[in-house]
């Protein structure tokens, strides 16, 4: 009988020692924020150092002032753009930020911040080449976009083939590539392209607005964790209605002068 018993008791001992490390998996994870920040941001949004970590930007200062409300240390994650979603459907991390749900593949799924501010997209063009201010000024021209980002206003024609959609991994690849002749045009937004302009000091460019409205930009949430997304709506929104955002956006801006 003594036998038995102890068979028995090892065997729920061996049940239960699974059971208890995802517990302590479970209790470590909710003790960080998990922030997803991908280096094809670009600067002055991801700032990151020669070890490919982030060191700077609008998206430390913002994560960083969140971590700050929610009293947790923050977890950065480099992860390259197409691997973001995947990774908040799956719950490996609690959130990435200057996101809109029209730029991801299933938006349903992710639980969604207020906006923190808006953005205007640009066309980017040689100096010398007639301003793009309509669809139909792209037509039969090569593009060049930013690898893993959707782009709602050109989705169609991209498909269609009426317009070339052609990748690189990060703004200054596009504009050497425009600056070339190997594109007609880049698209980018504001804050990107006027920091890269300020800080490169090249004046090769110009730049039209895109004809559609600035789209707000979000953080989106994964849902594995409703209360702590909860908790990051809640502090967020609350960091907005401070203006932190909006002062640091001034910043940024003020740098560009």
């Amino acid at each position: 009988m003594k036998t038995l018993a102890r068979r028995v008791y090892l065997l729920l001992l061996c049940l239960a020692l699974p059971l208890v490390a995802h517990a302590s998996q479970v209790s470590q994870v909710s003790q960080v924020l998990r922030a997803i920040v991908s280096d094809s941001n670009t600067a002055p949004y991801a700032i990151f150092n020669a070890d490919n970590q982030l060191q700077a930007g609008l998206s430390k200062d913002i994560i960083d002032e969140l971590a700050r409300y929610l009293e947790l240390p923050v977890v950065y994650i480099n992860l390259p753009r197409a691997r973001v979603e995947p990774w908040l459907l799956q719950g490996e991390a609690d959130l990435a930020c200057f996101l809109n749900p029209d730029w991801v593949e299933q938006p349903d799924d992710l639980l969604w911040t207020d906006a923190l501010f808006t953005t205007q997209q640009l066309l980017v063009r040689r100096r010398e080449a007639k301003p793009v201010t309509g669809i139909q000024h792209l037509a039969g021209k090569r593009v060049g976009t930013s690898r893993g980002f959707t782009y709602p206003e050109l989705e169609q024609v991209f498909r269609s083939g009426d317009v070339i959609r052609d990748d690189a991994h990060s703004l200054e690849s596009n504009l050497l590539r425009l600056k070339q002749g190997r594109l007609d045009v880049v698209m980018t937004v504001d804050l990107s392209y006027h920091f890269y302009v300020q800080t490169s000091a090249d004046q090769s460019f110009s730049a039209d607005p895109l004809w559609s409205e600035p789209p707000g930009v979000y953080c989106g949430l994964s849902r594995f964790s409703p209360n702590r997304a909860q908790q990051i709506k809640t502090a967020l929104n609350e960091i907005v209605n401070s203006r932190f955002i909006q002062q640091r956006l001034k910043f940024y801006t003020k740098l560009q002068r």
